[in-house]
């Protein structure tokens, strides 16, 4: 299963959830398939592309909020007139 430190803690539920609907959705788009029921087959890779959108908005939306906090952690660091601590004339 896929990895929950890849989003947010906020967003774990939601991507927890769009991992499960994935393997299912995956299983009911091979019956289809099996089936020869081409068009529900098609109409559920059009739910897998929606779930797998969506993994990949929460992914990117903790991927930008770790780069902020690290750009925030840097800011801190260097000191309140921006150049490491160090006095400027």
């Amino acid at each position: 299963m896929n990895n929950l430190d890849n989003y947010l803690e906020q967003d774990a539920g939601t991507a927890a959830k769009e991992i499960r609907c994935l393997y299912n959705l995956k299983k009911k788009q091979e019956e289809s398939i099996a089936q020869g029921d081409f068009s529900k087959a098609k109409l559920i890779g059009v739910d897998i592309l929606n779930s797998l959108n969506e993994l990949e908005f929460l992914r990117e939306r903790k991927m930008n909020h770790d780069s902020l906090k690290k750009v925030a952690i840097d800011l801190e660091n260097q000191g309140p007139d921006g150049c490491c601590g160090e006095t400027r004339i």
